[in-house]
């Protein structure tokens, strides 16, 4: 068999044709893969793929930087062999290359950098049940999102609703409650999300309220606390219930609702929002929004039933906050609720999405393996091919 010719040069468009169209292959065959598992369709009603860190996906952007990288190497080398010139000066002190070899070295390389920053964004397929133990506290929301909630009487121009979100996350966030609830009312009150140890579902759900939920509006306090004294478990667990309202009831009925939440032994927390000068009511919750008109075309103006407040505390053997700042302070019902942990374990059985990072860090340790292993292999004398 006829030696084959050595070569001291790289081809630089061989190299860059397969590196293209290698990335365009890979990302149409991940983009089709994704579609199938509803990355791009989160509504679907098929297993669906979730990324549980997406954040880590800008480090993609070292594919370019790892192509430039070699790209230049490759082209210095041939530069310094061009400019040597005499190929019997060159094999003194070059040896030859294979344009192939260098692609492979860049394919592992890049393969490892491509599936580590896959398992840093933690692909997540699937659920797997979880069993645990928690101190059994249950926190129930109930929340006020009638039009006056719309009002923007806070420091800062925000409206009570949104401080009400942001006041609630906090609790979510620092308190040592096991599991999470929350109902809403206006004229009437309704179940928003049943207990659950899944707090980020807990959070998503604050987020998303807003005062068009309910269509009769008005402020049945009393309906929120017989609604929440139906909530709660069985379990003896300690039981608190945050009501969350600017405190103008509309409806009365207080006295059954009182003796429904002390048959269930539920502490009571109420934080008001607002002030009790007042302010406009807008129609909705967007900044430029309309006044609302009363029958004598005066604006409505809402102002804050402290004295209310005070006395559903006082009957139920609770505490009262109230805030009209963007950031209220809730230290107090923290410790409330911190404090005096049901002394029982409750066990939990929940569900969480499967983390399978495991499936893209597999591959990009097997990279890496493959890259040492090659560049390990002792390199055949006189016999390098750029075929």
């Amino acid at each position: 068999m006829p030696k084959r010719k050595l070569t001291y040069t790289y081809r630089l468009p061989f190299f860059t044709g397969f590196v293209l169209g290698f990335e365009f292959m890979f990302w149409i065959i991940m983009w089709q893969l994704m579609s199938i598992f509803g990355v791009f369709s989160p509504e679907s009603s098929a297993e669906i793929l979730s990324f549980l860190h997406p954040k880590f996906a800008w480090l993609f952007v070292l594919l370019p930087i790892l192509m430039i990288v070699f790209f230049y190497q490759l082209f210095k080398r041939n530069q310094l062999v061009n400019n040597i010139g005499s190929i019997n000066t060159l094999h003194t002190f070059l040896k030859p290359v294979a344009t192939r070899k260098v692609f492979w070295r860049y394919f592992l390389i890049r393969n490892a950098v491509v599936f580590i920053i896959f398992a840093l964004m933690q692909p997540a397929l699937g659920t797997k049940n979880v069993q645990g133990q928690s101190n059994g506290i249950e926190l129930i929301f109930a929340v006020d999102i009638s039009n006056s909630m719309n009002t923007r009487d806070i420091q800062g121009g925000e409206t009570r609703l949104e401080v009400a979100k942001r006041a609630m996350n906090q609790l979510v966030n620092q308190s040592a409650a096991a599991r999470v609830g929350l109902l809403v009312f206006a004229g009437s009150a309704y179940p928003q999300l049943p207990l659950t140890a899944d707090k980020e579902a807990a959070k998503m759900y604050i987020d998303e309220l807003n005062t068009s939920f309910i269509s009769n509006q008005g402020t049945n306090v009393a309906a929120a606390l017989k609604e929440s004294s139906r909530f709660f478990s069985k379990q003896r667990t300690k039981k608190v219930l945050i009501l969350i309202t600017d405190g103008e009831d509309h409806e009365g009925g207080l006295k059954e609702a009182y003796k429904a939440i002390k048959n269930k032994n539920i502490e009571v927390l109420i934080l008001g929002i607002g002030t009790e000068k007042g302010g406009i009511v807008p129609r909705d919750e967007s900044p430029n929004s309309v006044s609302l008109k009363d029958e004598l075309g005066r604006s409505v103006i809402s102002k804050v039933n402290l004295t209310m407040l005070e006395e559903i505390a006082n009957n139920l053997n609770g505490d009262v906050i109230l805030s009209n700042e963007s950031f209220p302070n809730v230290s107090k019902f923290l410790t409330q609720i911190n404090s005096k942990s049901s002394d029982n374990l409750v066990n939990l059985d929940f569900k969480v999405k499967e983390n399978r990072y495991q499936w893209p860090l597999s591959i990009a340790i097997l990279s890496i393996l493959l890259l040492f292993i090659g560049e390990s292999i002792p390199k055949p004398k006189n016999n390098s091919n750029d075929a």
